[in-house]
């Protein structure tokens, strides 16, 4: 792989997997527009383990209160995202498992295009959803169904996740948390997966630190915009971005 292919896979990688915006539909994308070859196995897993070293960072406070809270005594919001996190992620597994096995025919143009489209319709649907209530273990099935759907190009995992989980009237913070916390396990069977065979090149380094750096400041990104309300209007983007690859 050359250089220049890494930087951009990387800065793809690291902007678009935290943004509502589907980080697997701009790869199929970038690969395309830019005839770059597919990343190698190695290289994969160098970016899900800066991926997943964003999120370990990032909510290093709330997963010790998830690990602590069955110990816990006193009253403590996340007492059950054990369970939860374990419901969603059984779902997704046996969904993401079934659907991965077809991946290709999903790689294409029309179909990214057409699941950018749902993600637009997610991501304006959540402008009009308000509420204040606390994940249940219902919950934890429909995000983990829709956790598991987002191995398709084109539906943000983020985005969806977020959006049902706001459109549930799940509370903001919440909704925002559970999103990534619950990609935890996800993440780290299929960096299991992919770790046999792996050879180290130098140029893993620069690509691990640059998509760690800007994946963190994507995600400080999208916390102050959900802060503000204005979580919707990524759709303006994915909107855009369907029609565009509809009609060229």
């Amino acid at each position: 792989m050359e250089w220049t292919e890494a930087l951009i896979l990387s800065i793809v990688q690291g902007v678009a997997e935290w943004l509502p915006i589907s980080s697997s539909g701009h790869l199929v994308l970038f690969a395309k527009w830019l005839d770059i070859k597919e990343a190698s196995l190695t290289f994969d897993v160098f970016l899900h383990i800066a991926s997943l070293a964003v999120i370990l960072l990032f909510f290093k406070k709330q997963i010790i209160e998830i690990i602590k809270a069955p110990f816990n005594s006193k009253e403590n919001s996340k007492e059950n995202w054990w369970w939860y996190l374990i419901i969603s992620n059984i779902f997704t597994a046996a969904i993401g498992y079934y659907l991965y096995q077809n991946i290709d025919s999903f790689r294409t143009i029309d179909s990214v295009s057409n699941w950018f489209l749902i993600t637009s319709i997610l991501l304006l649907a959540s402008k009009f959803t308000k509420g204040d209530k606390s994940l249940t273990w219902k919950h934890a099935v429909v995000l983990g169904i829709i956790q598991g759907l987002a191995v398709l190009p084109g539906l943000s995992r983020s985005g969806a996740v977020i959006a049902l989980a706001l459109a549930m009237k799940i509370k903001k913070t919440q909704a925002f948390n559970y999103a990534f916390i619950v990609a935890i396990p996800a993440m780290f069977g299929s960096f299991l997966l992919t770790a046999r065979g792996f050879v180290f090149e130098p140029i893993y380094i620069l690509a691990f630190g640059l998509t760690f750096v800007i994946g963190y400041l994507s995600l400080v990104l999208l916390k102050l915009i959900m802060k503000r309300d204005y979580f919707y209007l990524f759709f303006v983007y994915t909107l855009i971005l369907s029609l565009i690859l509809k009609f060229t």
